[in-house]
């Protein structure tokens, strides 16, 4: 994005509006992709040859489910509250970099949109996920695998010592 007029008017406020391309890419080991990214906001140079950039970034985030697997379309809104300068700071991770007369939006509003998403996306809140013996999706259908056997349960030792009310 050309932000020359900024940079020759300090303190006056440009609006502005974007697509953005992002990479498709793995989060918590998911596969997720967005589309449709739209910014929309304002930007402005405060007199240092830094770009002051407040905006709201929209998208449509292909993932998949985190119980069931299935694919998932979540709609994504994130609030950017960036600054961009000529010479980053290292101690400064939220100091995104320019150069000449042109900011790249695209780091950005890649942070902001990740930092939205929920640690766990599911198709829907009663989502039954998967059999953990033969993997059927418990969505679309039932199994037999846990009919009459007991569930091996990590903490099933504990069960007993409620059970019987023995002292730990």
């Amino acid at each position: 994005m050309d932000v020359s007029r900024a940079l020759k008017n300090p303190g006056q406020i440009y609006p502005f509006e974007e697509s953005v391309a992002l990479e498709p890419m793995e989060v918590l080991s998911d596969p997720v992709a967005f589309r449709e990214v739209r910014v929309e906001g304002e930007y402005l140079c405060p007199g240092d040859n830094r770009i002051s950039l407040k905006a709201e970034a929209t998208a449509v985030a292909d993932t998949r489910c985190s119980r069931c697997l299935e694919p998932v379309e979540l709609p994504v809104k994130a609030t950017l509250d960036v600054v961009f300068d000529r010479q980053p700071d290292p101690d400064d991770p939220d100091l995104y970099s320019f150069e000449a007369s042109t900011i790249e939006l695209t780091d950005a509003v890649r942070d902001a949109m990740l930092l939205e998403l929920p640690m766990r996306i599911l198709c829907s809140e009663d989502c039954r996920g998967l059999c953990p013996v033969c993997g059927i999706n418990l969505n679309k259908g039932t199994c037999t695998c846990q009919e009459g056997a007991e569930v091996m349960n990590p903490f099933s030792a504990l069960k007993n010592i409620v059970l019987n009310d023995e002292e730990v």
